[in-house]
């Protein structure tokens, strides 16, 4: 059976796993990103648990699939992610290749979720899918006809960088009011002082300041989906991520009503939007698929 080592980098967690053509999981690791300006110190992390992973299998690997934050060049795998300073233009395909001696696949961590939810999670059967993850940013993937969508260079998806709020903070990519710079954990924290979860906290026990940057963060989330839903004719929209999944209590009601409000075209008002099937392994699985000739 052809076996991948599946790998999920995001601004605050490594994820590695060994991906199975069925896909079942074994032989998962989780760990902090480190906070290093040392690009070798970031790899070598990586290295090290990916290395665990295959290690615990004890079988050899076919492939290598890595979701991985943007911005990045596709699919050369040489990556910028925002929310990893020490990767400036790094190799990251053609590192982890060398490491291991087999092919590498590297993509958007965004796609990646995207993928793994058409196939195994919520997104199952939908003919055209939007995967939004909102974590320390917000991302997102497309899948249409079973298809990743890629763009001219592998950026498609990127509904964080929609403007909900022309008048809106700025975002890191220097424009003003993108879903990301209202909703994202970055952005929550940033405006309100403190760790998205404690926040979240805040807010439950009525604190006015945080429920409205929560409903901020739910009405932006709406308006990028709302745009999307009508430039695609999406069927399905599957959301996760730390922040969306952990506060959806407190995101859920201003996201209905806004999406209500900006969906009008028929074919946007029957939009089916879902709570992520897979969670955390919803980026493992999408990325054992994007593994180069390994039948997954």
């Amino acid at each position: 059976m052809k076996r991948v080592l599946a790998i999920d980098v995001g601004g605050t967690k490594l994820a590695t796993a060994i991906v199975s053509a069925d896909g079942a999981i074994t032989a998962e690791r989780r760990a902090a990103t480190p906070r290093t300006e040392d690009p070798e110190e970031l790899l070598a992390s990586l290295i090290a648990i990916a290395k665990a992973s295959v290690h615990e299998e004890g079988a050899p690997i076919d492939g290598i699939g890595v979701g991985c934050g943007g911005p990045m060049r596709w699919p050369e795998g040489i990556v910028s992610p925002l929310h990893i300073a020490a990767w400036r233009d790094f190799p990251l395909r053609e590192r982890l290749a060398k490491a291991f001696g087999v092919p590498c696949a590297v993509d958007n961590d965004a796609k990646a979720f995207a993928l793994g939810e058409h196939w195994l999670g919520a997104g199952r059967g939908a003919r055209a899918l939007l995967g939004v993850v909102v974590s320390t940013g917000v991302g997102a993937g497309i899948v249409i006809d079973g298809t990743l969508v890629h763009g001219a260079g592998g950026q498609a998806g990127h509904v964080g960088h929609v403007i909900a709020d022309p008048d809106g903070p700025e975002c890191d990519c220097g424009a003003h009011g993108c879903v990301e710079a209202i909703a994202s954990g970055d952005a929550l924290a940033r405006r309100g002082g403190a760790a998205p979860e404690a926040i979240a906290e805040r807010a439950r026990k009525g604190d006015a300041e945080a429920e409205r940057l929560y409903r901020a963060a739910g009405r932006a989330l709406a308006r990028g989906i709302a745009s999307a839903a009508a430039l695609l004719d999406l069927d399905r929209v599957v959301i996760g991520g730390g922040v969306a999944l952990g506060a959806w209590d407190l995101l859920e009601a201003p996201f209905v009503a806004e999406l209500s409000a900006r969906a009008h075209l028929s074919f946007t008002r029957d939009l089916s939007v879902l709570a992520s099937a897979l969670g955390h392994r919803a980026g493992l699985l999408g990325a054992a698929k994007l593994a180069p000739d390994a039948g997954i």
